[in-house]
């Protein structure tokens, strides 16, 4: 896989990690359950999308999944390492938040939700 990451299927470590990897389909995603691949990304509901992305913050503040808040409002920072960090094995142009209105992506549920939205879009 690219960047050391590892592709996870149904792992026991990341509960809600997506349960199928098919690397001839594209699908492959990384330990933290992110998509490293159009398709895979494309594959993602949003609850899959907001678990990666709890997993994410989980790991950047060293602290446990189950600890994580997602109706909690998160700083802009955050939300744009979660934003870039969900794009990065995409090769594709991540959405603008500034065009967003703030309360949609004020926390996870919500950058989730325009997560999936813009996927749907990338070819």
């Amino acid at each position: 896989m690219t960047n050391g990451m590892l592709a996870v299927a149904g792992s026991s470590e990341y509960p809600g990690a997506p349960s199928s990897v098919d690397a001839t389909d594209g699908l492959v995603f990384d330990t933290l359950g992110m998509p490293m691949s159009v398709a895979a990304a494309k594959t993602m509901t949003r609850s899959a999308i907001e678990a990666a992305l709890s997993r994410a913050l989980a790991k950047l503040h060293h602290e446990a999944v189950d600890s994580i808040d997602a109706t909690a409002a998160i700083d802009s920072i955050e939300v744009v390492f979660l934003v870039g960090r969900f794009y990065r094995d995409l090769g594709r142009k991540q959405p603008d938040l500034s065009k967003i209105h703030r309360d949609q992506w004020s926390n996870l549920e919500g950058i989730a939700e325009v997560l999936q939205d813009t996927v749907g879009g990338l070819a």
